[in-house]
């Protein structure tokens, strides 16, 4: 049986309940997309726009807390979404929270 989103590090039922709606059902699922594409479609969607819900998931799918993620990795994390919503922008796009 999968594991359930919910079941997993930093991610909560609101969260779980976000990533249900875009296709995300299970933690393979997440794992499968990468964090990055994850929070990516759910900015598309609407529903989340904050550096931290992208650090949740990348802590996520590492099995870990967010806050044990290295600053520099944190920081190439942040740059990668910058660069994703550029791309999906046509143009710069700034990544809101910290």
């Amino acid at each position: 049986m999968p594991g359930r989103l919910e079941d997993t590090v930093n991610i909560g039922p609101a969260l779980a309940h976000d990533l249900r709606g875009i296709g995300i059902e299970d933690v393979e699922a997440l794992r499968s997309a990468g964090a990055l594409d994850a929070w990516v479609r759910l900015n598309g969607a609407g529903t989340r726009d904050c550096l931290c819900s992208l650090l949740a998931l990348e802590g996520a799918v590492r099995g870990v807390n967010w806050m044990e993620i290295s600053p520099a990795d944190r920081d190439a994390v942040a740059e990668a979404a910058r660069a994703a919503l550029a791309v999906r922008a046509g143009g710069a796009e700034a990544v809101g929270g910290a």
